[in-house]
């Protein structure tokens, strides 16, 4: 995703009232989390196209993303009350207003898109996080499962139900959704470094050594530890890859479990471990992503108990 919007923005230089080139590089940026970059391409495309749709729309969601999110809503409801018909004005102003906490404005604006446009995935999981958000799940679920079906292998789509469905604890099909995170994607991708070992999918562990590589974040690294000790019991090693800030508080919760602080830098959307570490250790088996650890889990009939939260 760097070297295509590095590409855009070199082709717009050389021709710099490309619309076409404009509107690429703002929808980039977006998607890349750069929203000052973003922002700056849909407003030199609207000195050129002032009516132009697509660059409106970026404009608006790079201005509440870079902060400026009552300047972006104060033109998207000027924009929705000109345009009542235009599903995007109508999108743009319910995703904001959901920005703003207020799910029932959300979603009324985002009912009022599908009405005018029912097959758009992206207007139906916003229109799915305002009922959500509204206890309206029994709605959310239905444009959910719609958006999935419209567009299956959209990341964006899978890991919205997903994020949804498990927090019901739905795990089929949430957690095969979120397997989904584990796709390179325009704001993140992770690469893992001298890691040779096979992913476990599943297969008998007796006897066998298991890898439970880190995620992004620690907070999710947090989140997911609860899983680890009913997967201690599958097999006869374990090894925790970790943040190093976590590893003294996990080799204190899991005594038997063999806690090893990652090796990881970050350049741009780019998230990178290095296993080098690993030639300290004995033979190991298989890895797994510690966010996979519960879907493992659950295909084996084995389900902490989320009760405790």
């Amino acid at each position: 995703m760097e070297g295509a919007i590095l590409r855009f923005a070199a082709a717009s230089r050389l021709a710099p009232t490309d619309p076409g080139l404009l509107r690429s590089l703002a929808t980039l940026c977006l998607r890349a989390g750069r929203p000052a970059e973003a922002w700056s391409a849909a407003e030199t495309g609207l000195r050129l196209q002032p009516a132009d749709r697509d660059f409106t729309n970026n404009r608006l969601a790079a201005m509440a993303a870079a902060g400026f999110l009552d300047a972006a809503l104060a033109l998207a409801r000027r924009w929705a009350s000109e345009a009542p018909g235009e599903a995007q004005a109508r999108h743009r102003l319910g995703s904001l207003l959901l920005q703003t906490g207020d799910a029932p404005a959300g979603l009324a604006e985002l009912e009022a898109a599908l009405a005018l446009r029912p097959d758009w995935p992206e207007a139906l999981i916003a229109a799915a996080e305002a009922a959500f958000r509204d206890r309206q799940v029994d709605r959310a679920r239905a444009w959910l499962d719609k958006a999935v079906a419209l567009d299956p292998e959209n990341q964006t789509v899978r890991m919205a139900r997903a994020t949804i469905l498990l927090s019901l604890e739905i795990w089929d099909p949430g957690l095969h959704d979120y397997e989904y995170r584990l796709r390179p994607s325009a704001a993140r991708e992770i690469v893992r470094h001298r890691l040779t070992v096979p992913r476990w999918q599943g297969e008998d562990l007796s006897g066998r050594t298991l890898l439970v590589v880190a995620e992004q974040g620690i907070g999710d690294q947090i989140r997911f530890a609860r899983d680890l000790a009913a997967l201690q019991r599958l097999c006869a090693g374990l090894i925790v890859e970790c943040t190093p800030r976590l590893a003294p508080l996990l080799k204190r919760s899991l005594p038997e479990v063999t806690v090893m602080p990652s090796v990881e830098r970050r350049e741009g959307h780019r998230h990178t471990f290095t296993y080098d570490w690993l030639a300290q250790l004995g033979p190991i088996d298989a890895y797994i992503e510690a966010g996979s650890i519960l879907l493992r889990l659950w295909q084996r009939g084995i389900l902490p108990d989320r009760s405790g939260g």
